[in-house]
């Protein structure tokens, strides 16, 4: 029977097109994920071999047919892959499997480029995650030691008060269930209002005013401040605190405090100065303080590229500002 010209059945150039992804397939969802648990490329190797051997007989035993049925060598009638490549002339009886064998290199190669591609962009994401979830970590760690680090030193000025017998002991008892509940209920939350950090700020200036030297001189302003601002929680609160405890706590006669926060276009800015004793201790810690350094740490992995902390210290007057782009 002569088929020549037959249009060719779409089961066939269906089947056709399958066989020549066969090969791929073995590699990419078999041959590729066992490499990756064994670390074997010998042994890869030699079966990536047998799989294209088989696939390349297969293909070249099906389009033998195909070509005997149809009457026809042109390969663009059974796929788009129609390209050839001619066999050696002590071969030519067996040209149809040379026929096939660009196909199935092509393909393969195909789908290996987009197997490395794939697990290079899942690689990039595990990592991605992994970055983010140690961030996490690593910022839950910083915000764990804020809160026993101030309660310290909230202990101190309320034990105080408790050896006066103060009056004020009840009300700053309070104050400070406010100052722990922000600490421990408002740090969970990935920002806060600016006004917020604010009230923390002036209640917990309320308390130290109660145990601190009628001669200290506390100064906080803030302007420009809208409901809408809104920073991570405890950035500004500790550098308040170090004020206290590595000035107005170490200085003997007057001490000062001047604190600001404001907005200068689009950035937040906090400025905290006060004077210190420079002594022996102060002289060897490092400066500011484990409040500082904790700061730092957490400014670098909130707000990368978008803040600058500014020290300067000399012998008797350490200020801070800091600016960040909101």
């Amino acid at each position: 029977m002569n088929n020549s010209g037959k249009k060719v059945a779409v089961v066939h150039i269906v089947l056709y097109n399958l066989l020549i992804f066969v090969p791929g397939w073995i590699n990419v969802f078999c041959l590729l994920p066992k490499l990756r648990r064994n670390k074997k490329p010998l042994q890869y190797s030699v079966f990536l071999f047998v799989v294209f051997l088989a696939g390349c007989f297969a293909l070249g035993q099906y389009l033998h047919w195909l070509a005997a049925y149809y009457n026809t060598n042109d390969l663009t009638a059974f796929t788009p892959l129609g390209i050839t490549s001619s066999a050696p002339e002590f071969l030519q009886d067996y040209q149809y499997y040379f026929d096939a064998f660009p196909a199935v290199a092509i393909v393969m190669t195909a789908l290996v480029i987009g197997y490395v591609v794939q697990e290079f962009l899942s690689k990039l994401k595990k990592e991605k995650e992994i970055t983010g979830q140690q961030t996490v970590a690593e910022l839950n760690l910083l915000k764990s030691q804020i809160s026993p680090h101030f309660l310290f030193n909230m202990l101190n000025s309320l034990y105080a008060l408790s050896l006066r017998k103060s009056d004020d002991t009840p009300g700053v008892i309070l104050q400070l269930s406010d100052i722990l509940r922000y600490s421990l209920y408002e740090t969970r939350e990935r920002e806060v209002g600016v006004l917020d950090e604010i009230t923390i700020i002036e209640t917990y200036l309320a308390i130290q005013k109660i145990r601190i030297s009628e001669n200290a001189r506390i100064s906080f302003m803030h302007k420009g401040i809208s409901t809408a601002d809104r920073i991570s929680p405890m950035l500004l609160l500790p550098l308040v605190e170090n004020a206290f405890k590595h000035g107005v706590d170490s200085t003997v006669g007057d001490s000062y405090i001047n604190a600001a926060v404001y907005k200068h276009d689009d950035r937040l800015v906090f400025t905290c100065e006060n004077n210190y004793k420079d002594s022996k201790e102060s002289k060897e810690s490092k400066v500011g303080g484990i409040g500082i350094e904790n700061i730092q740490k957490r400014l670098e992995l909130i707000y990368p590229s978008r803040y600058n902390l500014d020290i300067k210290r000399t012998e008797t007057v350490f200020k801070i500002t800091l600016s960040i782009l909101l």
